[in-house]
């Protein structure tokens, strides 16, 4: 499993290809991110959110944004991934802002 998931990373890194898929997911995820963010924001409940519910917040959108642009599995995974290992980040960007 290590050697797929190593095989994996190197494509993403190496080919022009996968440069490509990479920054792609990286700008889906980025997205995401903005607009559980503004929801977030729009509730005025932040203070009281645990990262439990922010996850279920990033599925959420990760669906529908995947709906939108036909987006795999795996792809949806790695977005959902990536936009859930950002909670410190909102928590310090929501408390910069007075949220």
């Amino acid at each position: 499993m290590g050697g797929l998931l190593g095989a994996g990373l190197m494509w993403l890194n190496t080919t022009k290809h996968g440069k490509e898929t990479k920054e792609k997911i990286l700008s889906y995820a980025g997205d995401v991110y903005d607009d559980v963010k503004q929801k977030i924001a729009a509730s005025n409940a932040w203070e009281k959110m645990t990262k439990n519910a922010y996850v279920t917040m990033v599925k959420d959108a990760v669906k529908k944004y995947a709906n939108t642009y036909q987006l795999s599995e795996h792809v949806q995974s790695l977005i959902t991934t990536l936009v859930s290992s950002q909670w410190n980040t909102l928590k310090k960007e929501m408390k910069k802002k007075g949220k």
